[in-house]
């Protein structure tokens, strides 16, 4: 059964915690807990709704991975401080941009019109609902070790509990015609719950199919063996006819620098001490890791990792930074192949950071897939930028 998130706000705010944040934002008396589960509910109907496109998932990815925690212990106190409420709602008016864009505003009016609420009451409790909610899928995301896909299936999980929660007006709002098809493009993308097993006689029919396949692929594979083998020779003797051209075999996954431009080692370290000593910090920026694979696998083949051991250098010196390390692939092939290749890819990376001697709780591997495309993907120079691996500033203190 799927985690329920409303449920979990509710326990981790607990009645001291309600009360505060009530008191607060002038909640009317004994509505306190009614108002934050359809507070939690808009913000999480919205999260669906952004997930509907590849683009819109990676950047909750993004950005569940990237908040920072609350501490619920003294969550009372942080309602009641007005400094401290004041930056977690700057925080939380953030957040909404993201999710619901321009429309931020009149989802707040929505809201307070339908609990009841005065002018901008209900702008200011999403201000606090989308914090709560990020700090608790972060917490799944990590102790669960879910990828994009996982965090997908955790937001569909949703659906059932926030369903009498939400605020009138509200899909009209987001341009969904009815509740059953919030979050439809999340089951469209793959982030459906795992199966179960199928039964006997299915599994039987599988079996079946197999066999028959068998029948003709190993002599299919015999043939395509030796194609290859006579353009790998063909391609020799050009070579051979023709000094300096090189025969490649491997792909090469780097990042485009903001203006466009593949990064070398120099522009990695340059860019990334300059990032990291910046007082404002964009927590969404990429940064360059060239490093080569073998083509659809995650075994390194480049003598040398010069990006990588910069960012282990830079890491060492500055002990309180965390990291995301994430995989990208083209949009071709079949989606599922491509999500585990780009995963496999950034556990090498990350694993290549630990064996340097980085605490691992500093870094998350992440494979995105094709879900954060960077070029056009339609043609070969776009599929090239696509395929990359990328590194994202989490935490810095």
């Amino acid at each position: 059964m799927a985690d329920d998130l409303l449920d979990m706000a509710v326990r981790q705010l607990g009645s001291s915690g309600i009360g505060a944040l009530g008191s607060a934002l002038g909640l009317p008396e004994g509505k306190g807990e009614s108002a934050v589960n359809t507070g939690l509910s808009t913000v999480l109907a919205g999260m669906l709704h952004k997930g509907n496109s590849k683009t819109g998932m990676a950047s909750l990815f993004n950005m569940v991975t990237g908040s920072s925690g609350l501490d619920f212990s003294n969550i009372a106190d942080v309602f009641e401080d007005q400094e401290q409420m004041s930056s977690l709602q700057k925080s939380g008016g953030n957040m909404l941009e993201t999710i619901f864009g321009d429309k931020s505003g009149d989802v707040g009016s929505t809201l307070s019109g339908s609990l009841g609420l005065s002018g901008g009451t209900g702008g200011s409790l999403l201000k606090v609902a989308a914090p709560v909610v990020m700090s608790l899928l972060g917490k799944l995301v990590k102790s669960k070790g879910l990828d994009i896909s996982g965090l997908g299936s955790l937001l569909l999980g949703q659906k059932s509990h926030i369903k009498g929660h939400l605020p009138d007006g509200l899909l009209k709002q987001l341009g969904v015609s009815d509740f059953g098809k919030l979050g439809e493009g999340l089951e469209t993308h793959g982030h459906e719950e795992p199966q179960e097993a199928r039964p006997e006689a299915v599994q039987h029919k599988r079996e079946k199919k197999r066999g028959s396949f068998g029948k003709w692929f190993w002599p299919l594979l015999i043939a395509l063996a030796a194609l290859y083998a006579l353009n790998m020779c063909a391609k020799k003797d050009e070579v051979e006819d023709q000094p300096g051209q090189v025969i490649l075999e491997e792909e090469t996954t780097m990042t485009e620098t903001p203006d466009g431009t593949m990064g070398d080692t120099a522009d990695f370290s340059t860019s990334f001490r300059e990032y990291i000593d910046s007082a404002s910090r964009d927590p969404n920026r990429e940064f360059p890791l060239t490093i080569e694979f073998d083509k659809g696998s995650a075994e390194v083949t480049g003598a040398s990792t010069p990006d990588v051991e910069a960012l282990a250098t830079i890491l060492q010196e500055n002990e309180g930074l965390t990291v995301a390390v994430e995989g990208h692939t083209s949009g071709e092939g079949d989606e599922a192949r491509n999500q585990q290749l780009s995963q496999e890819r950034a556990n090498v990376v990350r694993q290549m950071l630990v064996n340097k001697g980085i605490d691992g709780s500093r870094i998350t591997a992440t494979g995105m897939g094709s879900a954060k495309q960077v070029a056009d993907d339609s043609t070969e120079e776009g599929r090239e930028k696509n395929r990359r691996i990328s590194v994202r500033v989490v935490n810095f203190e």
